[in-house]
């Protein structure tokens, strides 16, 4: 499809871009995602009163659901507990010396769209999450640490092992919201059956590391 447009003297044709199954499929994921949309933060300046930060869109009607849902908790005086607590552990955003008001909003954005995307259903996985991202920022702190200049092998490798323990740390905490989440039950779905002559197969749903496992022979 390809449409004209006019300017004051050129005729310019923009085409449209006609997009494949597997393109649609790709941007509906995406828009689906996307309308998921997180609460967002900005900062509050005055001459009055120390610098704060509040809700981009007051008015929002579902600004307590988005909460709830990011947290996994409603309510509030532990949605800013759990806020505050993920916020101390992004470089720069608070120290004891100085407020950087507009890293502390960037850094309650970040979190707000982590957990959005985490989605913790209750209290347990809420703080679980919050601990996800303050390991994931201290892995990826002693990361950079290990690529600055002038350091001694020892102090290099001190590095790189602080950053392995807490890349371990994450991978142990996603397996156990993992088994949280599905109450340690793996399921093992087998679709396809060949069974020689003479042979037994086994037809239905294997579960793994739950339950009994339940079994019917032919």
């Amino acid at each position: 499809m390809t449409k004209k447009k006019k300017g004051k003297n050129k005729t310019k044709s923009v085409v449209k871009k006609e997009y494949s199954e597997e393109e649609k499929v790709r941007v509906a994921k995406y828009k689906k995602k996307a309308s998921r949309e997180p609460v967002k933060f900005k900062a509050v300046k005055s001459k009055s009163y120390n610098p704060t930060i509040a809700l981009q869109k007051s008015d929002d009607p579902l600004r307590a659901v988005k909460m709830s849902e990011a947290m996994g908790t409603a309510d509030s005086d532990v949605q800013s507990y759990l806020l505050d607590q993920a916020i101390q552990t992004f470089k720069g955003a608070v120290s004891q010396d100085d407020y950087d008001i507009d890293k502390v909003v960037a850094a309650s954005n970040s979190v707000m769209a982590l957990l959005n995307g985490i989605q913790p259903r209750d209290e347990i996985e809420g703080m679980l999450a919050i601990q996800m991202v303050g390991v994931h920022n201290m892995a990826m702190d002693m990361m950079s640490r290990v690529m600055l200049g002038g350091q001694t092998f020892g102090g290099k490798q001190a590095n790189v092992n602080q950053a392995t323990k807490m890349l371990r740390t994450f991978a142990a905490q996603m397996e156990a919201l993992k088994k949280y989440r599905t109450g340690g039950q793996q399921k093992m779905i087998v679709e396809h059956v060949n069974v020689n002559e003479g042979g037994q197969a086994i037809v239905g749903t294997v579960n793994q590391g739950g339950g009994k496992n339940e079994k019917s022979g032919e």
